[in-house]
């Protein structure tokens, strides 16, 4: 599914227990709004876990750190969430947010 342009009110396929965002943040426009348009999975405990790169592990000179999520780009992304957990992963960082 297309994040930006697709219908996401529903998905395509009732059968999807889990819907990951993996490296999709970082080209999103309207970074707060990211995950209100997605609809909850069932039997999932509603969680979407975004999956994204880490700014703080990329060296200083690396022209893609500025893409990676930082601090205050974490703020945004689970300000409008009423629960998060958020996994290491080295590069990577995987957020659990519940709506």
């Amino acid at each position: 599914m297309d994040f930006a342009d697709d219908d996401l009110s529903e998905l395509p396929d009732p059968a999807y227990a889990v819907v990951t965002c993996r490296l999709v943040y970082r080209f999103v426009a309207d970074k707060g709004a990211f995950l209100d348009p997605v609809p909850p999975c069932p039997g999932s405990g509603r969680d979407l876990p975004p999956v994204t790169e880490l700014a703080d592990r990329r060296e200083e000179t690396d022209p893609l750190k500025t893409l990676d999520i930082t601090a205050p780009k974490t703020e945004v992304l689970t300000s409008r969430r009423s629960a998060m957990n958020c996994v290491n992963l080295d590069r990577l960082a995987c957020f659990a947010l519940r709506p």
